[in-house]
């Protein structure tokens, strides 16, 4: 059912209302960048002693802090205080939301996201807008106000507009501490705690040279190379790590059946500074496993009944045909005849006997008190393989800082967080990194994070690595100590200090590189060109990856093309991965023989192999089926023929696919929703050679207003199609043609596209 709204309120009340209740109390001390800790009045009233305890540890540390108090009614109430600071403040660093701040749901913007894709149409706005405080600390972002929920009353629904900027880039970083209401107690007196545990974090703070890494079930495509290149990424990013087993432990779902408990005795073990979790996540639970890790023959056979990943099982099959057909009405001689020869298909496809679904028939013959306690063991079991709420309450979680590299964990908007949890509990843990919504499994994970290392604070690092969802939680002012190399502060001081940019291009630390390489180019003072150059060069994984993502949006296409054919061949999986996610997204026919050479010689790499299949999809099948020929010399195969066979096999599948797909989106015939659904689906797979069409259908009068609106939204998804120009003169041709009779809300669609696109 779709929620209730209050939408009464414009934006000058949103702005201005109880303003006379904001205070602002200016720094005590003048050294160093500028910091604001923003606080609900009666927050701050319950927790003052520890509020100014914590603003002096911070001035201590460099940064002059203000407080800004209020009766907070808005959003837009504190983003206006805080533009008003920023502009007359210097080398503004970050901010911190302490207590009952209002929580911006951002829509229109599911760009900014990296997976989150939800119908904002057709679900519940709660559900489909993303919490996200990129609306305080991106002010390059304009929105404009829908309503305020009658529900959770501390949600205030925004659209990004149209016209403003479209890719993030944080003004400043920022950082929640939110009580969640689920961990139970005074929120005030947790709040408070948690201020004194930041404030004790500071006092000597650790150097971080002991960490533990995740991989849990099902990410990644559990590939072994991904996880075994982790190493690349650890020793370049952490310089500080002894060569130890206890200074850097790698840990895998697939080391025990019952992996959890190992994870709490890591997490609770005092010498631990770090943890990172990849995995995945919901709001209030970690997945570590989908089953235990077991390997005997019965645990295989109950993964394959019910099946693993996204494929389902005999079991889930058999249930939910037979579950269709009930709600259809059938009888039970049909239900019998239906399930008996549903069976028979699956013993052949999945190559079984009668024996295989004993199980199954005893389970149908279940009492109902039998079929209860067998959910309920079912129930534990399920319990035995995630982390949930109630297991982190007795935990006192010892890593200061801690990655969620996971969807919905966190969730600091939710009352129930994992994040949140963490952070309140009873051990040393001040900052996680999570996010509010899903997150892309093929992202960056530890992009940059290596400036931690060198003592700068965890909120500079996760502006660095902005998305819509991604959040610190705790306090963004956390650091480890540098011991002497520190990076501390040095980004907000040396914003526009292209020689101190210039002069980092060499440190001997990769973080540090690849910031300054970040900087030249927002600062426009290095040429797609140099890049290229320092990807040639560079014997930092991190910083050819760095180089990589620069290049993509560089809008030089032959600097890319080159850059994607070198690293598809990287000697760093994480290069590798995003170069042929990347080839797909830019469908450039020159790199075709490069993705191919890389797909039929190197299998074993489950995450690069599945990311290069889904290009087929979006790449010209001719240039693709001559790179197949081509690769042939080079193959190692018993049999290359065969190989051959099925990559062809597999091209000409995926073309008749993409060509049914254009079919069914340019015909008028076809059924409404099918062709919205249909035009959606290329936002995740761009098919660059259907451009000229999907342009022509665009500028079609005679189609539905909803089918133009959602061609041009998915088209903005173009950002690195080689052929985004097309795209850009295309719209700005309709829009100078159309001008006069283009409907209000499909001229602001395009608008935006050409804004993303740019």
């Amino acid at each position: 059912m779709k929620r209730i709204f209050l939408i009464a309120v414009s934006i000058f009340l949103t702005v201005s209302l109880l303003a006379q209740n904001i205070k602002i109390e200016k720094p005590t001390s003048k050294k160093g960048n500028t910091f604001a800790i923003v606080i609900d009045n009666t927050t701050f009233s319950k927790t003052q002693s520890q509020v100014y305890a914590y603003r002096d540890a911070l001035q201590k540390e460099g940064l002059s802090t203000y407080i800004i108090s209020g009766d907070w009614e808005s959003p837009m109430q504190v983003r206006e205080e805080l533009k008003k600071l920023y502009k007359k403040s210097k080398n503004f660093e970050g901010i911190v939301l302490i207590g009952d701040i209002p929580v911006a749901m951002v829509r229109n913007a599911q760009h900014m996201t990296t997976a989150f894709k939800m119908d904002e149409e057709k679900f519940p706005m709660n559900e489909s807008s993303v919490g996200s405080d990129r609306f305080y600390d991106d002010l390059n972002l304009e929105f404009e106000f829908i309503a305020r929920d009658t529900v959770d009353t501390d949600f205030f629904y925004y659209n990004l507009k149209t016209d403003c900027a479209q890719h993030l880039n944080p003004t400043y970083y920022s950082g929640r501490i939110k009580y969640p209401k689920m961990l139970g107690g005074d929120k005030y007196e947790a709040i408070a705690r948690f201020l004194e545990k930041a404030v004790a974090a500071k006092e000597n703070p650790e150097v971080l040279d002991n960490i533990v890494t995740f991989a849990g079930h099902g990410y990644n495509s559990d590939c072994l190379i991904t996880w075994m290149d982790e190493s690349i990424t650890v020793e370049e990013n952490f310089p500080f790590l002894k060569n130890s087993s206890r200074n850097f432990k790698q840990l895998n779902f697939r080391h025990e059946d019952y992996m959890k408990y190992r994870l709490f005795d890591e997490l609770q073990r005092p010498d631990v500074d770090a943890i990172f979790f990849n995995e995945h996540g919901s709001i209030d639970k970690q997945h570590i496993s989908e089953f235990p890790a077991k390997e005997t023959p019965q645990d295989y056979a109950e993964k394959y009944r019910h099946g693993w990943g996204w494929n389902k099982g005999p079991y889930d099959i058999l249930k939910a045909e037979l579950n269709k057909r009930k709600k259809a009405g059938a009888t039970e001689a049909e239900l019998a005849e239906f399930e008996k020869n549903l069976k028979d298909t699956l013993k052949r496809d999945f190559h079984v006997t009668d024996k295989f679904f004993e199980a199954w028939d005893k389970e149908q013959k279940m009492t109902a008190e039998e079929r209860k306690e067998a959910q309920a063991k079912a129930k534990k079991e399920k319990n035995e393989i995630i982390i949930t709420l109630e297991d982190l309450k007795p935990i006192a979680t010892q890593p200061y800082f801690v990655m969620f590299n996971a969807c919905y964990n966190g969730s600091f908007h939710r009352p129930g967080s994992i994040g949140a949890y963490y952070i309140f509990g009873k051990g040393r843990t001040v900052a996680i990194q999570g996010n509010t919504v899903n997150v892309l499994q093929d992202r960056w994970t530890y992009e940059d994070v290596g400036i931690i290392s060198l003592g700068a604070r965890v909120g500079e690092y996760n502006r660095l690595v902005a998305t819509l969802e991604g959040h610190i939680v705790g306090d963004p002012t956390f650091h480890f100590n540098s011991k002497g190399e520190t990076f501390r502060g040095e980004i907000a001081a040396n914003a526009n200090n292209v020689s101190y940019w210039k002069s980092k291009l060499l440190d001997k630390y990769a973080p540090v590189q690849s910031v300054a390489l970040r900087k030249l180019v927002e600062l426009k003072a290095i040429t797609p060109a140099e890049l290229l150059q320092t990807m040639k060069e560079s014997t930092f994984g991190t910083v050819r990856m760095e180089c990589l993502k620069l290049l993509s949006r560089s809008g030089d296409n032959d600097a890319f093309v080159e850059a994607l054919t070198i690293a598809i061949k990287d000697n760093y999986e994480v290069v590798r991965r995003m170069a042929a996610s990347l080839i797909g997204r830019n469908g450039d026919p020159r790199l075709s023989d490069a993705l191919i050479s890389e797909y039929v010689n190197f299998p074993e790499q489950k995450r690069v192999h599945y990311n290069s299949s889904n290009d087929f999809f979006t790449m010209r099948d001719k240039e693709l089926l001559e790179a197949v020929e081509k690769a042939k010399p080079s193959m190692t195969y018993l049999n290359n023929d065969e190989v051959v066979a099925d990559v062809v096999k597999e091209i000409k599948k995926n073309t008749k696919r993409r060509e049914a797909t254009v079919k069914e989106i340019m015909d008028k015939n076809e059924k409404l929703s099918d062709r919205v659904s249909a035009i959606r689906m290329t936002r995740n797979y761009n098919m660059h050679e259907a451009i000229p069409q999907f342009l022509t259908l665009l500028a079609d009068k005679e189609n539905p207003l909803v089918i133009r609106l959602n061609m041009a939204e998915a088209l903005g998804w173009y950002i690195y199609s080689y052929r985004k120009q097309e795209i850009i003169d295309g719209f700005n041709k309709i829009l100078k043609e159309q001008a006069q009779e283009l409907d209000p809300k499909l001229k602001a669609e395009m608008v935006q596209t050409i804004n993303r696109l740019k």
